[in-house]
């Protein structure tokens, strides 16, 4: 059976509620992304840095949503602050390795919106950040804290920025599949309610045809009735007009 196609509004209609829970998680993600900015402020006294970043992110995030609530806007501005934290906790450890594990985090976190092209903006900012502090700490620039490492050479670099591309990549293709599942899926309740609605309309059309088909029968049987009830009367009448004949006949031939 072919699937039945659906209009944009369909599809709209479709992921609002994916939509729905995926930015109160994301706001829930937001939180606890300040949650641990504070937490790593302890560390290095990077406090003003944590409260900076976190009020403008919530900032950003509410705003843009409030401002274009039905649009997609805020979600890049997610994926966008995300990876500003990544750059956040990097440098608020002084580089330790592991903080960089959170870009990979981030990446996976997108994927609840069923939209690989908001990987774009973290993508896009990790590059860049990465490439500009890691230029700024290997040529001499103080208090960069990119790395722990004496020196990343440019291997070192490039296998680590593949990575975290493939990485992406990976999780721009599942939310991408889990899109198009979700509206085939769609498709198919779509096509069974109109399957369904089909049935309903041959239903409706054949109850009609099976109550003309019984009043036609019951006119049919009405008028054989009358057709006996006519039988019955003219048998009748022949069979006065035979007892007449006979009659007339006897007279005759007393005559």
């Amino acid at each position: 059976m072919e699937l039945a196609s659906l209009t944009d509004v369909q599809i709209e209609n479709v992921f609002k509620p994916i939509y729905k829970k995926a930015d109160e998680y994301m706001f829930k993600i937001l939180l606890v992304h300040v949650g641990i900015s504070f937490f790593l402020a302890l560390f290095y006294d990077t406090w003003l840095l944590a409260v900076s970043v976190s009020t403008l992110s919530l900032v950003a995030w509410f705003g843009v949503k409030a401002i274009l609530p039905e649009g997609n806007a805020h979600r890049y501005v997610a994926s966008l602050f995300l990876g500003i934290y990544v750059g956040l906790f990097i440098y608020q450890m002084h580089g330790m390795f592991e903080m960089h594990f959170f870009a990979f985090v981030s990446a996976a976190i997108l994927v609840i919106y069923q939209n690989w092209k908001l990987q774009i903006p973290l993508l896009l900012f990790i590059v860049v950040h990465h490439a500009s502090f890691a230029y700024a700490q290997f040529s001499g620039m103080q208090e960069v804290y990119f790395t722990q490492l004496q020196y990343m050479d440019l291997q070192t670099f490039i296998f680590h920025a593949v990575l975290f591309a493939t990485v992406v990549a990976v999780c721009g293709y599942w939310g991408y599949s889990f899109r198009r599942n979700t509206i085939t899926e769609a498709q198919q309740k779509e096509t069974l309610s109109l399957a369904n609605k089909k049935i309903a309309q041959d239903n409706v059309i054949l109850n009609k045809a099976r109550v003309l088909l019984k009043a036609k029968n019951q006119q049919l049987n009405k008028s054989n009735e009358e057709l006996e009830s006519f039988n019955d009367e003219l048998m009748k009448t022949t069979r006065k007009q035979m007892e007449i004949n006979e009659k007339l006949a006897n007279l005759k031939l007393g005559d």
